[in-house]
């Protein structure tokens, strides 16, 4: 059997965090969804695409982007075995990334949990995972080959649509959706503005154990997390400065004006990142 110790964030913590809250699993399947997204709400037209994740175990499941599952443990067993062959310019281009975040569902139990690394620290939120409302309508249609049917559901001020199917009887689906009597297959908010669809689902020949434990992250409140988040994607330097210890020291060698270009850049960027998936 393949060893998967999925222990993305590899730090031990304190025992003010350690709970020691355990859950083990076997993750039987893999389902590949692709993001069609408009990350820019005053040009709905810019459109971009990026691949997701989506193993699934009994217990638990655990989302994130192709890019994120290829630049840590995620890569060991599941994907990219070759990845020690690649030379530096394709290592980077396959896990380049958007979205940094991975989203456990049934970690802890019942719970969905959000999680985000900012330098040494593992931070993550905690959502019921029983929260979704759903209203299943009578239309069908054919999605890569399975039998779907349509259901509705609001979340964090967006109106969606989903497609399940009966045909894979497991209730989950891309991010945070799950709830319905089959596996989401697509699922979009009424103005197109986030759009999963699935390209692909296979089983494991040998499953891969999965070990997840509370210690191993820091839980805090989802505010401050996503206020951490934008802060260190304003201005990581300064994030990092303020991280360093006299064991662990990292400083910056900048030329005249790269930080100020550096720092402008991402601000640019991030101004351009205005229609994020939850807008409450």
């Amino acid at each position: 059997m393949q060893t998967f110790l999925l222990i993305i964030f590899s730090l031990v913590f304190s025992s003010a965090f350690a709970q020691n809250k355990e859950i083990e699993d076997q993750i039987k399947y893999k389902a590949i969804y692709e993001l069609t997204y408009a990350p820019d709400s005053t040009d709905i037209n810019e459109l971009k695409t990026e691949d997701f994740n989506l193993f699934l175990g009994n217990k638990v499941s655990i989302f994130a982007s192709r890019g994120r599952t290829m630049s840590d443990s995620l890569k060991m067993n599941l994907q990219g075995r070759d990845i020690g062959s690649m030379d530096f310019e394709e290592r980077a281009k396959r896990t380049k990334t958007e979205f940094e975040s991975v989203i456990y569902k049934g970690f802890p139990e019942e719970k969905i949990s959000y999680s985000y690394k900012i330098l040494r620290d593992n931070l993550r939120y905690e959502e019921d995972l029983n929260q979704f409302s759903w209203e299943i309508l009578p239309e069908n249609k054919l999605i890569e080959g399975y039998q779907s049917q349509k259901a509705t559901t609001t979340f964090a001020g967006r109106n969606y649509i989903a497609w399940f199917t009966s045909e894979i009887p497991i209730s989950e689906g891309p991010y945070k959706f799950n709830g319905l009597p089959g596996l989401i297959l697509e699922i979009s908010d009424v103005q197109n503005h986030y759009n999963y669809k699935l390209k692909s689902f296979e089983k494991f020949k040998n499953p891969a154990s999965v070990e997840l434990k509370v210690s191993h992250f820091i839980k805090s409140d989802k505010k401050e997390i996503l206020e951490s988040i934008k802060e260190y994607k304003l201005d990581p330097f300064a994030v990092v400065e303020r991280n360093n210890t006299p064991e662990k020291n990292i400083t910056f060698g900048f030329q005249p004006g790269e930080k100020e270009k550096l720092l402008r850049e991402n601000k640019e960027k991030l101004e351009k990142r205005n229609n994020p998936i939850e807008l409450e």
